[in-house]
């Protein structure tokens, strides 16, 4: 019987997948994915690499002459023109550095550079807070609007209210601290009186305000309804 020689195999019902590892130079076949590897590099770190069979993958070789064997002008010019220049809505341009660009029989899209949009555009709500030059949505401009007010109740909510409510008074501070700085200390119990005499006289006390409560001399008028007593011993 003739010999053979069989290499590290894996056999249709397996699982999928390149071997975990290969030594150098060594080969590996699954017939899971129809793919022949080989181990690339040095002693038991060699890297598994696929490189045969009809499920291996495309080498980068491959790829990069497969993109250059593409006539990418001639493609573009079939696919983008047409002859009818009224339904050209992409055309290449060899004059210029504009590669692409929007044909004037088609006005229905906007520019890129100042576009007049129509409808009803979106665009992504940023987040509270944000100080960019993103485009600010409506949902971002009322959550704003609604952070300044914060929960302010209905008659006061708006910069004409407020100024309603502060008598229009542009040095409203300063008019409320002179106001205040007339009033009396409580604290102080009208010691802080400009004058007493004043005072008591305002309030029509007289002289009897001043008297004490255990040498009261009462000169004139009458008195009703008083009772005497002389205490006991």
């Amino acid at each position: 019987m003739a010999s053979s020689f069989r290499v590290k195999r894996r056999a249709t019902g397996g699982q999928s997948g390149a071997p975990s590892s290969l030594l150098q130079s060594e080969l590996a076949y699954s017939e899971v994915d129809q793919i022949l590897y080989i181990g690339q590099g040095s002693g038991g770190t060699a890297t598994v690499v696929a490189i045969a069979g009809p499920g291996s993958y495309a080498t980068k070789a491959y790829v990069t002459s497969a993109v250059a064997a593409v006539d990418v002008s001639s493609q573009l010019s079939s696919y983008l023109t047409t002859a009818n220049a009224a339904t050209t809505y992409l055309t290449i341009s060899s004059a210029s550095s504009t590669y692409l660009t929007q044909s004037s029989a088609n006005s229905t899209y906007a520019a890129k550079a100042s576009p007049a949009l129509t409808g009803t555009p979106t665009a992504p709500t940023a987040a509270a807070g944000t100080n960019s030059t993103q485009i600010a949505t409506t949902a971002f401009v009322s959550t704003a609007v609604a952070n300044v007010i914060n929960s302010a109740p209905g008659a006061l909510d708006t910069l004409a209210e407020l100024a309603a409510a502060m008598n229009n008074d542009a040095s409203f501070s300063v008019t409320v601290t002179n106001s205040l700085a007339g009033k009396l200390t409580a604290s102080s119990n009208l010691s802080d009186l400009g004058s007493a005499s004043t005072a008591r006289t305002n309030l029509g006390l007289g002289t009897m305000a001043t008297q004490s409560a255990s040498n009261v001399s009462i000169t004139g008028g009458s008195i009703d309804g008083i009772t005497f007593d002389a205490g006991t011993f």
